[in-house]
């Protein structure tokens, strides 16, 4: 299944495209400025750089979308990235500040994609990736209208309904575990509070359609980036 029930990026396996479409990210919804956490490669003089692939990433995926409404952010959110990691741009600066929040909310989704196998994901695991603090990470989530469990859990969800109904031989157990959930009792809870279906269920009654053409499982997390 895609669309309604998540999509499959072509980057790995279980990877999660952003779409680029609802919730507003507001430079005075989150703090000015986040301070340097030391060896964090996130924060140091070189450390930009992830921020601005992931935005890439999001540019990338926007124009494979046609998502015409996005592009014009992400294109301001790339280069004043790239002015950043130049030195053209002086990181404290307000500009600067607003593209760095953007970056760092992409990159923490795109690190969310990335562990979502592993039940320890928690918001300590990835600030400590990204090199903020739990509660700076708090805040970027929460200026989106989705908390970081909201986002992770989404995200789980989408990857269990595309296994689910393209993978029909393969065990609901493992299913459960391999999207992160950390026992099968937890997967059948969250998985029915969400579809009002048992996992299994929702498998005999969607298994036999057709499906759509791929795009990331993670529709329906989606960021508007406004750049102000």
């Amino acid at each position: 299944m895609r669309g309604k029930h998540g999509d499959h990026s072509p980057e790995t396996p279980g990877a999660t495209r952003i779409p680029l479409d609802a919730a507003d990210l507001r430079a005075d919804q989150i703090p000015a400025s986040e301070p340097a956490r030391q060896g964090s490669p996130a924060t140091s003089n070189r450390g930009w750089a992830p921020l601005l692939e992931a935005c890439l990433a999001d540019f990338k995926e926007a124009t494979e979308a046609g998502d015409t409404a996005s592009i014009p952010a992400l294109v301001k959110i790339v280069a004043d990235l790239a002015l950043i990691e130049r030195g053209a741009i002086r990181p404290g600066s307000r500009r600067a500040q607003q593209a760095l929040r953007v970056g760092r909310l992409s990159l923490a989704r795109r690190l969310i994609t990335r562990h979502l196998a592993k039940p320890a994901l928690s918001p300590g695991m990835v600030a400590e990736m990204l090199g903020v603090s739990v509660r700076y990470l708090h805040v970027l989530f929460e200026a989106t209208g989705a908390s970081f469990s909201q986002t992770v859990t989404a995200q789980r969800l989408n990857e269990s309904r595309w296994l689910l109904c393209e993978k029909p031989a393969r065990p609901i157990a493992d299913i459960a575990f391999t999207c992160g959930f950390g026992s099968l009792a937890t997967f059948y809870r969250i998985f029915s509070a969400s579809e009002g279906l048992t996992p299994g269920e929702f498998r005999m009654k969607n298994s036999a359609e057709a499906p759509a053409a791929a795009s990331p499982s993670g529709a329906g997390v989606v960021i508007h980036l406004t750049a102000k």
